[in-house]
């Protein structure tokens, strides 16, 4: 049965090959917003997240996609999230209206802690809960200037929670973004407001400023009725880049922000600050960012500084980090056969947890974390080349870590590139992981109440992951390029639920207590497939795939109670993509996107995980708009979202403690103005 089931794993992969595509790229420099579709398939694209120095996508071992400037302003999406479902690989999906689940090749979420999320470097994973918080984190398209994502493990690099994937968010440099523009939009699902302004003061420092507003309706429920979520959140920040010479420039950033969410809670959730499942939250923060950069015949050098403050009200507690992060970066100039980059990085964070709904063991909890990393690109032949790296840690979460990388790329020709890779990375368990006790209301037996507490585990332990990749990417002729990846993982110590021996007691009166609790529960094997397709049959015309196949086979890891409850894998079986875009007149332009997601697996069994029967069915959506420029200046768009169906849900699990709500069909108009 294992052979039969690794074998599958490659005839998918073989079959994608024939039928799939390549992931996108885009170059640091210039900004691709001034840049034409035609420029876009002409221009040697290139990356810098995967191992932290400019890359060319087309030599990269890894499987890599970058959403470019161009997808962003011919896309109907409003957030990143949006914006990731392009990506093969990722599974997103909508939870409630300001709520997002997003990961990478399984294990998904609301908070999914193998998948690290930066933004310019600056990494936004919550120590508290792990994963990002989406909401917190809604920076505005407009600032954006393309998203690198990884699939497959960067710890190598970027170290713990680089398990399964890394998403880079690179915000447009202030020397890119001169003069003043505003957008608004307004649709079923909310409305949103940007206001950016950019200027120089002479012809080294150039500085941009922006404020952003945005209001999300609620989502519906079963019978129909609005249900209890939605968002209303201000942010600001301002850039700016100072060319001090030739080789040396620095760059600030700063964001600030603010905002009340709702979200309605299922009812297992004895929470007195709750009334009717209703929770009110809030969230606020900030940061400042200071980055050095040296540019010389003999090293390039970075050093980078930053200081996070966030909060978040949610569920009757308050939580607040302050993270002070600094490190230093060093990419000497490649000689003939070897191609080093390495770093240094220091990390200190604190934690505050206040509030008499959530218990835990941990009010205050401080952590450090200081580690190294080194990669080095060692040419073997003219067109092999061997990438070998690790990154060495010590923290206080996830305690000493070594995650190394060994990779190998083979370009017989400028039409064919192979690759092939083995990584070991590790999670940082969260603080709630350890120190949580959340009062349960679970229903009644034999008359009694059953009532307990989800309880964390100062014993648990980081979960690992060693991953088995291979890619191949062709040009099969013009205007047509492919690019597919398979990938096996082994995953040990992953967390699950252990149902806590029963006890009865009698006070305040005759109840039952039953306790779950965070254990390492099990242990899996993942594997999956994933292409794209990219085409330009005409100047005009843009056309992209992608398809993507993943499974699971778990085994429940022996424990002196032998009750565990669900996995985690939360990942449909199969995931198609398409989209299109076409300048049909002049100052006219279309785009349609067509997604097909499979339905959810119900995460409550063990052995080979199938396709899902429970609240998250199939679903086929279709996004398009219409845009038309007028002049340099003024641009309109019109469309709509989901349209195939009047609402669907898009996730829910029994991790999950939103109530599911439904994604509503969605019409939309939207203007910009610059000068």
């Amino acid at each position: 049965m294992k052979r039969r089931w690794i074998s599958a794993t490659l005839v998918g992969l073989l079959g994608c090959a024939m039928i799939g595509a390549v992931a996108q790229s885009t170059p640091v420099e210039p900004d691709l917003s001034t840049a034409s579709l035609e420029d876009l398939t002409q221009m040697q694209l290139r990356m810098s997240s995967f191992s932290r120095k400019d890359q060319d996508l087309w030599v990269t071992p890894a499987a890599v996609f970058v959403i470019t400037s161009e997808d962003i302003q011919r896309s109907a999406a409003t957030s990143v999230p949006e914006l990731l479902r392009m990506v093969p690989g990722l599974q997103v999906a909508q939870i409630n209206a300001s709520t997002w689940a997003v990961s990478a090749r399984g294990f998904n979420s609301a908070y999914a802690n193998k998948l690290l999320v930066l933004i310019d470097g600056r990494t936004v994973y919550s120590e508290i809960y792990a994963g990002a918080h989406w909401d917190q984190n809604d920076i505005p398209l407009e600032e954006i200037a393309r998203i690198e994502v990884i699939r497959g493990p960067g710890a190598a690099v970027w170290g713990t929670n680089a398990v399964n994937g890394v998403i880079n968010v690179i915000t447009r440099r202030a020397r890119n973004t001169l003069g003043f523009e505003a957008s608004a939009q307004a649709s079923r699902l909310g409305g949103m407001t940007h206001l950016q302004f950019g200027g120089s003061l002479g012809d080294r420092l150039q500085y941009r400023g922006y404020g952003f507003y945005t209001h999300r309706n609620p989502f519906e429920q079963q019978d129909g009725s609005h249900g209890f979520d939605g968002e209303d959140t201000v942010r600001g920040g301002a850039r700016l880049h100072w060319q001090r010479s030739r080789q040396d420039s620095i760059v600030m950033t700063g964001d600030s922000y603010g905002g009340y969410l709702k979200q309605q809670i299922s009812g297992s959730y004895n929470l007195p600050s709750l009334i009717d499942g209703q929770d009110h939250g809030s969230i606020a923060g900030g940061y400042l960012l200071g980055r050095w950069e040296h540019k010389d015949p003999g090293q390039d050098s970075a050093a980078q500084v930053y200081f996070d403050d966030t909060s978040r009200h949610e569920l009757g507690i308050h939580t607040r980090t302050r993270t002070l992060d600094a490190e230093y970066q060093s990419h000497p100039t490649a000689h003939a056969r070897q191609d080093l980059v390495w770093g240094v990085e220091a990390r200190f964070t604190a934690n505050h947890i206040a509030g008499q709904q959530l218990i835990t063991s941990l009010p205050e909890y401080k952590n450090y974390l200081v580690d190294g990393f080194a990669q080095d690109d060692i040419t073997l032949k003219p067109r092999l080349k061997l990438s070998i790296g690790s990154k060495i840690q010590e923290g206080t979460l996830a305690g000493f870590q070594l995650q190394p990388s060994g990779r190998l790329l083979w370009a017989p020709n400028e039409r064919n590139t192979f690759w092939t890779a083995v990584s070991r990375a590790a999670v940082a368990e969260a603080i709630q992981d350890r120190a949580l006790n959340l009062p349960l209301n679970l229903g009644s037996e034999e008359g009694l109440p059953v009532t307990g507490s989800l309880l964390g585990n100062p014993g648990i332990k980081p979960e690992t992951v060693v991953a088995y990749e291979a890619g191949y990417r062709r040009r099969l002729w013009r205007g047509v390029t492919l690019d597919a990846a398979g990938f096996f993982n082994v995953n040990r110590r992953l967390q699950s639920l252990l149902v806590v021996t029963p006890v009865f007691a009698t006070t305040p009166s005759p109840h039952i207590v039953q306790n779950l609790m965070y254990v390492n529960g099990y242990d899996a094997k993942t594997a999956g497939t994933e292409v794209s397709l990219s085409w330009k049959p005409l100047r005009d015309l843009s056309l992209q795939s992608g398809y993507s196949w993943a499974q699971a086979r778990t085994t429940e890891t022996p424990t002196a109670q032998e009750v565990v409850l669900f996995d985690t894998w939360s990942t449909p079986r199969n995931t198609v993509t398409a989209s299109a875009f076409w300048s049909f007149a002049r100052g006219w332009g279309a785009n349609a996107f067509f997604s097909h997601v499979d339905a959810l697996p119900t995460g409550l069994s063990y052995g080979s995980i199938q396709g899902g029967s429970g609240i998250v069915k199939r679903i086929d959506r279709v996004d398009m708009h219409v845009s038309r420029k007028l002049g340099s200046n003024m641009e309109f768009d019109a469309g709509g979202t989901n349209l195939l169906t009047p609402r669907h849900i898009e996730f829910g699990n029994a991790t999950s403690a939103d109530v599911p709500l439904y994604v509503p069909r969605s019409l939309f108009v939207r203007a910009r103005w610059s000068f």
